[in-house]
């Protein structure tokens, strides 16, 4: 493909799985505001669809490679999405997570929201390698207080907390 001068490959499979995700996006917001078009049904719904919506169409521009071979060797060499653990090691770490985010349903009504959500904050930090005590004393509790006050802002799900 030539646009402007130079020559494009598009990457096809790219392409239409980002044309799957905004078309199945698109078909469930048209659908929930069919249903009502009331405040609270689309509360959520309607601003984080239409974000998914134009975070595809940014993203389309990545389906368009140049087809220089000297800028396809240079992108292949500075991929920063490389894995830079091994392959085990990467798996134990996705699957600790996962395990504390099973901990954190199991445990959510039985310690309470507050400490729940702040213990998987701590988790998922120590997993994902960071060591500063000052960030690991903040962040958690900075996700668990918002988290917790924005959940109780938009819902009215009685939530059973220890602290908050």
């Amino acid at each position: 493909m030539r646009i402007r001068n130079r020559e494009y490959t598009l990457d096809w499979a790219h392409l239409a799985f980002i044309a799957v995700i905004a078309a199945y996006v698109a078909w469930y917001l048209l659908d929930a505001r069919s249903v009502s078009l009331a405040r609270n049904n689309l509360l959520l719904l309607q601003p984080l669809a239409l974000f998914i919506l134009l975070f595809c169409a940014i993203v389309v521009r990545q389906c368009f490679r140049r087809a220089d071979a000297k800028v396809e060797e240079e992108i292949e060499e500075e991929d920063p999405l490389a894995p830079t653990l091994p392959i085990g090691r990467e798996l134990l770490r996705v699957g600790l997570l996962g395990l504390a985010f099973g901990a954190m349903v199991f445990l959510l009504n039985t310690i309470g929201f507050d400490i729940a959500i702040w213990l998987f904050a701590l988790a998922a930090m120590l997993l994902c390698g960071e060591r500063r005590p000052l960030a690991l004393i903040i962040y958690p509790l900075a996700v668990a207080v918002c988290g917790i006050y924005g959940f109780k802002a938009l819902m009215p799900y009685p939530m059973p907390t220890a602290i908050l």
